[in-house]
């Protein structure tokens, strides 16, 4: 069954871009990863701190598994420092739509 996530970040002020720089940087490990269906990266419009990154993944196990891998440990070192506070995540189940080829 497909697992996904919906990602809130609050960067610290002026932080944004440097956080999303990091974020995307991470996810080209996803790349070559046939359980990483999507990984999207996104800024609000209305407020110049927040970003949200949608994970879609063929299960919740691949999703942990891929979390585990040592290379994504610096990033997420980088990371924190430049947000207030942890990332808010949300569970939610994909019933259907259209996904990138």
């Amino acid at each position: 069954m497909a697992f996904a996530l919906l990602n809130r970040l609050t960067a610290k002020p002026g932080q944004r871009d440097r956080v999303v720089e990091i974020l995307l940087e991470s996810g080209r490990m996803f790349g070559d990863n046939s359980a990483c269906q999507l990984y999207l990266v996104a800024e609000s419009e209305d407020d110049p701190n927040l970003i949200w990154v949608v994970d879609l993944w063929t299960g919740e196990q691949e999703h942990a598994e891929a979390l585990k891998t040592p290379e994504l440990r610096p990033f997420i070192e980088q990371t924190m420092p430049l947000l207030e506070g942890m990332p808010e995540q949300i569970k939610i189940r994909p019933v259907g739509g259209k996904l990138p080829n």
